[in-house]
């Protein structure tokens, strides 16, 4: 951590500009030299020794480094040189010398380089009260600007270069007035510069529009108009004369509104439409997205996935908001794609704080709401912006019901995403005023964002690279300092306690060479541990409730101890989904509001941190509210939870990853230099992210996430036990997911997950993705007490998922948090299990290469056994050898469909597919151009076709598979945008098949086949216990017919549409 004062710079962290030396006369440099001061410097060693550890390896690396260094710690002993040090972890010396042995230094073939000892300054990361901060001014006719994001983020100083001007960005949203006086300029030209419609609703229609005018107002509001917060948030304690104006991060830029949010949300094709609009007709610049969804699998052939990259192809910067769920494995689609900016949310205390009456507060800590990482696959955020306590502006009418006043509260990583797109505007514009012309590419604008962001000093998964700083990024582009990296974060997987390499390229964009060093960090050991248990309680009924929310209990006093950089706050209770929504506040030994966590519905769970925080006595509060601040609207009225609240305050410290490399490079003026590094596994299964730290001299510091992920073992004949610990969210529909990897090898005849939640009170799911990313396993720890009968849902000792014959590879299994948490621990473990071919079946009577006369029955038995952990509904598939094309019958919906599907009766169909299905095709014909999607229920796989040319408007969607994901798939069509008046009316029809393995229609039993679609009964199996079922073959084939059939012993549960394929038994005969 650093420190607050000034301090030399020394052993692993200290950076230099080394300016050339100039050719002077032997005489004049000797006079010169005597005549010139001695200057403090360090003597960097060529030699690191890497192969020796610090601390590890203290003794020899001291050894080494000491032999290697006495030449020049005689030859600074001779020619005078005072204040002489020694260094081990960065091999150097330091010393006061003359000009000439510096020079006489540079030239020995042991030495990297000699570099002046500069001072260092802490670089600011917390911003505090400071009395021109006041929201309110002391002369109204001088309103302050807001948001307060503008100088957190360091763009008011970067708005005095570039204002974004020439760069034109695109916001895909609800609707807007692109007649807002904030959208024109004061020369009279709109800021919205085209508005065109998607969601089939129109450009007039009503919508809420709280997220185009929030989007819009962060991008490129003007600052023009003056608005008396008094009036705007009658909900505040602020008094008349409150002034404020709205200024957007980019005012010069030219907007794009895409409207694809209507009344009834959006589709696929509405948000892919829009995208290929804004990218080939508008020729934007830049995509910014506040939004998301977490599908699972979350594979890289999602549509608009597909789309943002295909925009990033053709030289467009996509950014997207990671999503308001949370902080832990939450981050959504598209900002969970590598070549996309993901942006998560943090705070600005400044305008909340003073409306509840607090004396100071302090912003730039992680919001409770924002999604971090890491993903399924292993990203985090790329960075943060403030998404907390926020203004926009808003338009009155019929038209935009979110707009109840000139102005909105805005915030989350909706206002993040488009605060980070702003900065990337003048990135863009700084860049090519400093480079002819040329534009950078998205990836360069990306790392240059990444690497000039301050660096917050929380876990890596919570800020990716940090909070974006405008004006340090704009220095960069324009090339006058800064570091850029040739990536952004990396993620790396592999076995448990192994080792991977990796390697960072730097460019110095800065006029002078710097000398960079690197540590790693990650969080480390507890520092201290808080737990309380607090009574929920109503309050006084004759109190009015105060702008933050009434008190739900009495205060809780704590103390957080000097040195500690990391301060945890976890809050959970045994709240319904009616009880009432509960928010915890934290307060300084100062009295400054510092955090709010954000409780959006039924989660049962609260988490906050602050880093940096002062020593001293804090103060919890627990109100009744829902933490979004939003004072246009009435304090929560409290709810009806009565009971125990369970809070704890934790201190985390920093450690270093263990990750080894290069430990010093330099860097010469606008060059390059690559820095390797060997980058240790988690000793267990699971994910661990680190960062790596690089420093150079005069404060320039950047960092570069590091995700690590250990495989689950799967070594057959073993356990290959490993657990995944689960943490709550904040109840906005994903509650959090974690992504495991398995190995697994060819040749078994099953692969088998057992999963054991430690509290069968949170509701979890359990998926498993084969490589080709399709689920082909699923389960939850809740069973049906009877068949398909969602009210007799029970809670279950735990879930297990199976795969018959997996295919050797890479698989992945997601583990998912489904909201709420039981309120009754802090975080729960689940263990797990990796078994193969641990499945087996017993038949008797089925045949085996006999005869069977045709209408003839026969009848045998399976005795199937529950090895699972719980209690599953069993069913027999049978299959005849083989694949055919089927025709499917919708499970759901209709065939026959009246267009635009938002104003209609009719819905689209949802067709069952079974397992042992490689195709599945749609089509549909239609009285006018559609869009057809077609998408598994859980979100993946998903594939868009685009309208034809074709008379009768046929279209047809086809995804494919060595197997495809089974459960529960549907189609959508959309007619083609843009809809000035909304979508025309009109008519679809609408149908699929699947190639399968056929039913076998001769083959019966006493559960029937679920996945026929007609209706059937499977039989509850207690975990452990074996049961009988009856099977009658009739055939009904032409004398000679040969029958070669597989019967598969599958379990289902409705819960999650998915189930398992335990075993397959053959058997074959010929009908005579």
């Amino acid at each position: 951590m650093r420190k607050s004062r000034a301090v030399p710079v020394v052993a692993a962290v200290f950076v230099a500009m080394i300016a050339p030396v100039q050719a002077i006369a032997a005489t004049d440099a000797a006079v010169a030299d005597d005549q010139a001061a001695p200057q403090n410097v360090i003597v960097v060693m060529r030699d690191q020794h890497p192969d020796l550890k610090p601390k590890v390896q203290a003794d020899q690396r001291a050894a080494a480094v000491h032999g290697d260094q006495t030449a020049v710690v005689q030859d600074l002993a001779t020619h005078g040189a005072t204040d002489v040090k020694q260094f081990d972890t960065v091999s150097a010396v330091a010393a006061k010398v003359k000009p000439s042995e510096a020079d006489r230094l540079r030239a020995n073939a042991d030495v990297a380089a000699v570099v002046p000892d500069l001072t260092v300054y802490q670089q600011q990361t917390r911003t505090d009260l400071k009395p021109s901060q006041q929201i309110c001014p002391s002369d109204p006719s001088k309103p302050l600007l807001e948001p307060e994001a503008l100088d957190l983020t360091s763009t008011t100083q970067a708005q005095s270069t570039v204002t974004g001007k020439g760069v034109k960005i695109a916001f895909l949203a609800d609707g807007i007035d692109v007649n807002n006086p904030e959208f024109i300029r004061p020369d009279g030209s709109h800021v919205i510069t085209d508005y065109q419609d998607f969601s089939g609703d129109g450009v007039n229609d009503s919508s809420g529009g709280g997220e185009a005018f929030g989007d819009a107002s962060s991008l490129a509001a003007q600052g023009t108009r003056v608005y008396d917060l008094s009036t705007e948030l009658p909900y505040s304690s602020l008094p008349k004369g409150c002034t404020i104006r709205i200024k957007g991060f980019a005012p010069g830029a030219e907007l794009v509104g895409i409207k694809v949010f209507g009344q009834n949300g959006t589709s696929t094709s509405s948000i892919l439409r829009g995208i290929d609009y804004a990218v080939n007709h508008d020729k934007v610049d830049i995509l910014s997205e506040s939004f998301g969804g977490n599908p699972y699998p979350d594979p890289d052939t999602d549509p608009v996935t597909l789309a943002d990259k295909a925009a990033v192809a053709a030289g467009v910067t996509v950014v997207a908001s990671t999503g308001d769920s949370g902080i832990s494995g939450t981050i959504g689609s598209p900002a969970s794609d590598p070549q996309i900016i993901g942006v998560g949310a943090t705070t600005a205390m400044r305008l909340n704080a003073q409306a509840y009456g607090y004396p100071g507060w302090t912003s730039n800590d992680i919001t409770g709401l924002s999604s971090g990482g890491p993903t399924f696959n292993g990203k985090v955020p790329d960075l943060v912006a403030p998404g907390y306590g926020g203004m926009a502006a808003c338009t009155v009418d019929p038209r935009w019901d979110d707009c109840t006043s000139a102005t909105q509260p805005f915030g989350g990583t909706s206002q993040s995403a488009p605060f980070v797109a702003g900065s990337a505007a003048l990135v863009i514009q700084a860049y090519e005023q400093a480079h002819h012309g040329a534009r950078p590419s998205p990836d360069l604008v990306k790392r240059i964002l990444t690497g000039t962001a301050t660096d917050l000093n929380v876990p890596a998964d919570q800020q990716g690279a940090g909070l974006v700083n405008s004006d340090a990024a704009v220095k960069a582009a324009l090339g006058q300092g800064g570091l850029v990296p040739s990536v952004d974060q990396i993620s790396l997987a592999g076995q448990a306690g192994t080792s991977q390499h990796t390697s960072i390229t730097l460019t110095n964009t800065s006029a002078k060479a710097q000398v960079v060093t690197d540590t790693s960090r990650t969080v480390g050991a507890t520092s201290f541990t808080d737990a309380r248990t607090v009574a929920i309680t109503a309050p006084s009924t004759s109190d009015p409730i105060p702008a933050e929310g009434a008190l739900a209990a009495a205060p809780i006093s704590f103390t957080v101890p000097p040195g500690t950089p990391l301060l945890d706050t976890t809050m959970v209770w045994p709240g319904t989904k009616t009880s009432g929504q509960l928010s915890v506040i934290l307060v300084d030994p100062s009295g400054k509001f510092v955090q709010q966590s954000y409780d959006y519905g039924f989660a049962d769970n609260q988490y906050i941190t602050v880093h940096n925080p002062v020593a001293g006595k804090w103060t919890a509060k627990v109100v009744w509210s829902n933490g979004r601040a939003h004072l246009q609207e009435p304090p929560l009225t409290p709810g009806s939870f009565r009971g125990n609240a369970s809070i704890e305050f934790v201190g985390k410290k920093f450690a270093s990853a263990g990750i080894t490399g290069t430990p010093v490079k330099v860097i010469p003026a606008g060059g390059s230099a690559t820095f390797d590094f060997t980058v240790p596994l988690p000793a267990k299964a699971g994910d661990i992210t680190s960062s790596l730290q690089f420093d150079a001299v005069g404060g320039s510091h950047l960092t570069v996430p590091v995700n690590r992920r250990a495989l689950i073992p799967t070594v057959p004949g073993q356990d290959n036990a490993f657990s995944a610990t689960v943490i709550g969210g904040v109840g906005r529909g994903f509650g959090g997911g974690q992504g495991f990897y398995l190995d697994v090898p060819a040749g078994h005849h099953s692969l088998t997950v057992d999963l054991a939640p430690q509290d069968s009170g949170t509701p979890l799911e359990f998926y498993l993705v084969s490589p080709d990313q399709q689920i082909l396993s699923g389960d939850t720890n809740a069973v049906e007490g009877s068949w398909q009968t969602p009210s007799t849902r029970a809670a279950n000792g735990g879930a297990s998922l199976t795969v018959d014959n997996p295919v050797a590879g890479r698989w992945q299994l997601l583990v998912i948090l489904t909201n709420p948490v039981s309120g009754k621990e802090f975080s729960e473990q689940v263990g797990g299990k990796v078994r193969f071919d641990a499945t087996s079946a017993r038949a008797s009577g089925l045949p085996a290469g006999t005869k069977i006369k045709s209408g003839s029955t026969v009848t045998a038995s399976i005795d199937v056994t529950n090895a699972g952990l719980s209690g599953q509904w069993f069913f027999l598939d049978p299959r005849l050898a083989g694949q055919a094309n089927v025709d499917l019958t919708p499970s759901a919906g209709s065939t026959s469909l009246t267009l635009p599907l938002h104003t209609s009766d009719t819905s689209p169909p949802s067709w069952l597919v079974p397992p042992h299905t490689s195709k599945l095709s749609s089509t549909v014909t239609a009285s006018m151009p559609v869009d057809l999607d077609l998408f598994n229920n859980l979100g993946a796989p998903e594939k868009l076709a685009p309208a034809t040319h074709r008379p009768d408007h046929a279209v047809t969607d086809t995804v494919s598979a060595r197997q495809l994901a089974t459960g529960t798939w549907s189609s959508d069509v959309q007619a083609v945008g843009p809809f000035p008046n909304g979508a025309p009316a009109g008519t679809a029809k609408i149908g699929a098949s699947a190639v399968t393995a056929p039913f076998d229609p001769w083959f019966a039993s006493d559960t029937g086949d679920f996945w026929t679609g007609q209706a059937a009964t499977p039989v509850f199996v207690v975990a452990g216990v074996t049961r009988t079922i009856k099977i009658t073959l009739k055939p009904t084939a032409p004398a000679g017919t040969v029958v070669h059939g597989t019967v598969y012993v599958d379990t289902f549960n409705p819960l999650v549409g998915q189930g398992s394929e335990l075993i397959g038994i053959p058997y074959s005969y010929t009908v005579s």
